[in-house]
């Protein structure tokens, strides 16, 4: 397999940016003195066949182009040029179909994103050649279903392994702690609500929160305290209940709120707790940890998770096998289990 790979500034129209290119320009008039009338000065950026040929400043010359690089490596493909150009067995990855490919690879940055979208219909073009030469599909299956003559050639040719009830024993023992439900809690509380970015205000509320929690303890009966002041300063519409939230599962508040929560043993917290809606004094009411489950009780989503591991490992052998076959420029594949294949 032939591969090379793809920097966007060898596909940059330098004319677009002229700033540096007259700043390279600008460098080498003031380094050589014998050039006196700007209007002789060239503003030219040099190309990288430029680089090929010798040249007295050519040190200068990589510098300036590995400036022009890092100025765009973040650039992602808004025009023709800028997107890769990418062949599989000499047949090009049409560039359009690349711009259309991104919205579905969503990565950190936009470099990620095009490559993560070409190497996708690369991909898509191995299986395509891989049904054009099977016997039992070729052209004509392509051309009345694409998706169902990949399905078909998928089947054909990737065979995973079912776990047996011994490798599903073996996983639930190595991996028990994953099997547990979800603590639950009931709890009530009081929000003194804020805005995230008004800093002096939350340190106010900060203050009152305290100063409510130290009110509702020094009274004799402070749940009913805390219910009066939740019907009283509460911004939660659980303040007509007297700031009853119910019974709380992992997932149903927001995260910031919720790992604090979790945390907190039966009664008055000390702390109020922050979150992006402010400051919550919180009691907890009743609080019950997760429970165990046996091995009956999650075989079947083992045995399932599992098996679709074995499928994409073998499904990652067969692109792998597609990829070494062929001949590929432009683009070096990272084949992954969670990147292998978008159908």
């Amino acid at each position: 397999m032939t591969v090379s790979t793809y920097n966007p500034a060898d596909h940059v129209n330098c004319d677009t940016h002229a700033p540096n290119s007259s700043t390279v320009a600008d460098k080498t008039a003031m380094d050589t003195s014998t050039i006196t009338n700007k209007d002789d000065i060239v503003h030219l950026m040099p190309t990288l066949t430029d680089l090929k040929k010798p040249h007295s400043d050519q040190e200068f010359i990589e510098k300036a182009m590995a400036e022009e690089r890092s100025n765009h490596k973040n650039l992602i493909a808004s025009s023709r040029d800028e997107l890769p150009s990418v062949l599989v067995n000499g047949v090009m990855i049409d560039r359009t179909a690349i711009a259309q490919e991104l919205q579905y690879h969503p990565a950190e940055n936009k470099e990620d994103a095009v490559f993560l979208a070409t190497q996708a219909l690369v991909v898509r073009e191995l299986l395509r050649l891989a049904v054009l030469s099977d016997s039992s599909l070729g052209e004509s299956a392509w051309d009345e279903d694409e998706e169902k003559a990949i399905s078909s050639l998928i089947d054909k040719n990737v065979k995973a392994t079912t776990p047996n009830n011994a490798i599903c024993e073996r996983y639930y023992e190595q991996n028990i702690t994953d099997f547990m439900t979800d603590p639950i809690m009931s709890a009530r509380h009081i929000l003194l609500a804020c805005l995230p970015e008004d800093g002096d205000e939350r340190l106010k509320l900060k203050k009152t929160a305290y100063d409510l929690i130290e009110q509702i303890n020094a009274d004799s009966n402070s749940t009913a305290a805390l219910i009066e002041l939740a019907r009283q300063h509460s911004a939660c519409p659980s303040k007509e209940q007297g700031g009853d939230l119910g019974v709380i599962s992992k997932g149903q508040t927001v995260p910031e709120f919720e790992s604090t929560l979790f945390k907190l043993e039966t009664g008055i917290a000390p702390s109020p707790i922050e979150s992006r809606y402010g400051f919550h004094i919180v009691e907890v009411l009743n609080k019950q940890p997760g429970i165990q489950m046996n091995y009956e009780q999650v075989s079947a989503a083992i045995a399932n998770k599992l098996s679709q591991q074995a499928f994409h490992q073998s499904l990652c052998d067969y692109l792998f096998t597609l990829t070494d076959e062929a001949e590929i420029q432009g683009i070096e594949m990272v084949l992954a289990q969670e990147n292998i294949y978008r159908g």
